[in-house]
């Protein structure tokens, strides 16, 4: 089994493989559909999934995303590179209609995921 993405919620996907943020969602009683998408640089979507793994239960360390995230990918990670990617992660997610505290800054802990209806999806190779 592989990791293919995220269902957030009743209506965003998140797209793995096409590092795509995918929203769809009804009004009026069904009658008007709204598609969106959003395509996120490799180490955003890094960090989404991330967070998405180990972040929606508990806290993760600016360490443990440093490592993960940058270190693991030969990457060089900072405080200031952290900050700026959460930013623009948070960016993206607010123009597909996440909430602005889908991701909170734990002061002096880390980062977490704040929404409680995350699945992961997978897919059999």
């Amino acid at each position: 089994m592989k990791l293919h993405g995220f269902l957030i919620g009743a209506d965003v996907q998140v797209d793995i493989d096409n590092n795509r943020l995918i929203r769809v969602s009804s009004e009026n009683s069904h009658k008007i559909l709204n598609f969106s998408a959003i395509v996120l640089k490799d180490t955003v979507m890094n960090l989404l999934i991330f967070l998405l793994t180990h972040a929606s239960d508990e806290v993760v360390t600016k360490e443990e995303i440093m490592r993960e995230v940058w270190d693991e990918n030969n990457l060089s990670s900072s405080n200031q590179r952290l900050w700026q990617v959460v930013t623009e992660l948070k960016e993206k997610l607010s123009l597909i209609g996440m909430p602005q505290d889908f991701i909170i800054n734990m002061k002096g802990k880390g980062y977490k995921v704040n929404y409680p209806n995350i699945t992961p999806l997978y897919y059999r190779k």
